[in-house]
């Protein structure tokens, strides 16, 4: 998979920027563990169970287009070889994107860069509501918090 993290990197120092968090513009990646937010954001699609896509709005006037992966959770993958963890994903995507329809923005929260594949890491609030913690309580997402993944056997 490519792997460019320049969007997530041009992302962060936005954040940073609109904080006060650095004070020059060559700063690396590797400064970044994360920046509180939270950080208003208009959904542009909901890729999966577990990413949406975003134009976040660090400052007014300012828009960013990333990708964010909710932090805590993991939902079965689209593209696994397994029938029944296929047709899971998309009922995770589904509750996702139903727990965010509807809302003109969400919030990201404790935003953090790194190794997630061009993707920034970060909590989510849509109105007052956690949407990882929402997931979780739909039972179609199971705890991350890194490492290794849950690997299902395929039913049948």
């Amino acid at each position: 998979m490519f792997n460019d993290s320049r969007p997530v990197f041009a992302f962060l120092l936005s954040l940073g920027l609109a904080w006060g968090l650095i004070d020059t513009v060559g700063a690396t990646e590797r400064q970044w563990s994360s920046v509180p937010g939270p950080v208003s954001a208009q959904i542009v699609r909901i890729i999966d169970g577990d990413t949406i896509e975003v134009d976040a709005h660090p400052w007014p006037g300012h828009a960013v287009r990333v990708s964010v992966r909710l932090r805590g959770i993991d939902t079965p993958e689209r593209r696994s070889r397994c029938a029944d963890q296929r047709a899971a994903a998309l009922l995770a995507r589904n509750e996702l994107e139903r727990l965010v329809t509807g809302f003109p923005t969400v919030e990201l929260i404790n935003v953090a860069g790194g190794k997630y594949y061009g993707r920034v890491l970060a909590d989510i609030r849509a109105g007052t509501r956690d949407v990882a913690s929402a997931m979780l309580e739909s039972g179609l997402a199971r705890p991350y918090q890194g490492g290794r993944r849950h690997k299902p056997q395929c039913a049948g």
